[in-house]
C-alpha cells in the first residue's frame, strides 16, 4: 500500500493517488481519468494533439473567414427564406455547413469545443445580423438609427418559428460539422 501524502495541487488534501505521467500527488478532485489510470490537469493540458490546439490567431483568421462567408450565405438565406418553409431550413442548414468548413479550412482542420461554440457564434451573427442586411438598411433609411436597425432585426428573425428554427438548424450544422 502506497503512502499518504497531500495532493500537489490541494495541499490540505491527503491522498494516496498520483499521476501516472509524472507522479504527482492528486486528490479525487484534480483526478482526470486518462486511458491507464489518472493524469493530473498539467499533464492533461500538455498532452493536447496540436490540432486541439487554437491560436488567437486562429479566431482571428477563422473568424474573418467564417464571417465572410456566413455574410454572404447569410444574405442568400434572408433572400430566399420567403419562399416557404423546406427552402428556408436547407438553406440556413447549408449556411451552417459553408461557416463551418470555411472556419475549420482556413485553421487548418483544427478540432475541439471552443471552435465548435465559435462557429456557432459566428453563424448566429451571420443570420440574425447580417452585415449586408444592416447596410442595405442604412443606406436606404428605412430605419433613422443602427439600435433601431438591430431591434428591427432581432424582432424579424424571433417574430417566425420558421426562422427560430432556421437559426437553431444552422448553428446546428456548423456545430455538427467540426470532428471531434
Amino acid at each position: 500500500m502506497s503512502e499518504e501524502t497531500f495532493c500537489h495541487f490541494h495541499e490540505d488534501i491527503p491522498t494516496r493517488l498520483s499521476c501516472v505521467s509524472c507522479g504527482k500527488s492528486i486528490c479525487p478532485k484534480c483526478m482526470i481519468e486518462a486511458a491507464v489510470g489518472f493524469k493530473c490537469p498539467d499533464c492533461t493540458r500538455a498532452s493536447k494533439s496540436h490540432i486541439e490546439e487554437i491560436t488567437p490567431r486562429n479566431y482571428v483568421i477563422g473568424g474573418l473567414s467564417g464571417l465572410i462567408i456566413g455574410t454572404g450565405a447569410g444574405y442568400i438565406w434572408y433572400q430566399l427564406s420567403v419562399y416557404g418553409i423546406l427552402i428556408s431550413l436547407a438553406v440556413a442548414y447549408a449556411v451552417g455547413f459553408c461557416v463551418s468548413k470555411a472556419i475549420s479550412y482556413s485553421i487548418g482542420n483544427k478540432i475541439g469545443l471552443k471552435i465548435q461554440v465559435f462557429a456557432g457564434i459566428i453563424t448566429f451573427i451571420s443570420l440574425m445580423y447580417n452585415p449586408i442586411v444592416i447596410l442595405s438598411f442604412m443606406t436606404t433609411g428605412v430605419f433613422p438609427s443602427f439600435f433601431l436597425i438591430l431591434a428591427a432585426m432581432s424582432m424579424w428573425c424571433s417574430s417566425c418559428i420558421i426562422k427560430l428554427l432556421a437559426l437553431v438548424i444552422a448553428v446546428w450544422a456548423a456545430v455538427r460539422h467540426f470532428r471531434i
